[in-house]
């Protein structure tokens, strides 16, 4: 920063402008816009800097997610095979420094039940627990729904004594809907936060909007295999 202002200086600019990333007191990210003015004497002498920072964590947050679903889309618009397609998921997804693990569950029509499919940053034993839910089952009646989830008090007791024990601190249960039908659902989780935030929130259900269309006919044809 000191050598770009430096270098302004000498090729007689008389602002400056940088954006770069500093640690706060509590140790969180932030993005600033450091927006610097060179003020001159009538002789072009620099005699002093008046500047501005600006906070733009929401912009260059935006602009990331807006990024990740650019090129999540390109992915999914040239595969045709479904694992391959639910791994582009979990890692456009996992970008997001606020998850750290996640989940994809479909509905099995055949076997009336919802399967996980796809998962990352999730222990084996808590995997084991939590891959194959009964479509009657007491646990998918709660999570099941049209509507996204972001509480732990939404699940059953059982439920929130795994999730504890697998140390998540937050959660997100993204249904994916199509054509009238919940055909399965994006799970997040963070070990690290104790609430997925609001911009985090909207990212998610956008790309669960997003990536339904691409699902859904390989979900039909997988079954019928």
């Amino acid at each position: 920063m000191v050598e770009s202002l430096a270098r302004s200086v000498r090729e007689g600019y008389d602002s400056f402008e940088m954006e770069y990333r500093i640690i706060t007191g509590d140790g969180s990210i932030r993005w600033v816009e450091d927006r610097t003015f060179i003020q001159r004497d009538h002789k072009g002498k620099v005699t002093h800097f008046q500047g501005i920072i600006i906070d733009v964590t929401g912009r260059k947050e935006a602009e990331k997610m807006l990024e990740i679903q650019r090129e999540l889309g390109v992915s999914l618009s040239t595969t045709w095979n479904l694992q391959t397609m639910l791994t582009q998921i979990l890692d456009a997804c996992l970008k997001i420094e606020e998850i750290d693990a996640a989940g994809i569950y479909l509905k099995d029509e055949l076997l009336d039940q919802i399967n996980l499919v796809a998962h990352r940053g999730l222990s084996p034993e808590f995997v084991k627990s939590i891959s194959i839910y009964r479509a009657d089952s007491p646990e998918v009646r709660q999570i099941w729904t049209e509507k996204p989830v972001y509480r732990m008090d939404f699940f059953a007791d059982k439920m929130v004594d795994l999730i504890r024990k697998e140390r998540i601190t937050a959660v997100a249960v993204i249904p994916m809907k199509h054509r009238g039908e919940i055909i399965g659902s994006l799970n997040f989780a963070s070990h690290t936060t104790d609430r997925i935030p609001q911009n985090v929130r909207s990212f998610l259900e956008s790309v669960a909007f997003q990536v339904v269309n691409y699902i859904a006919p390989l979900r039909i044809v997988a079954d019928l295999g």
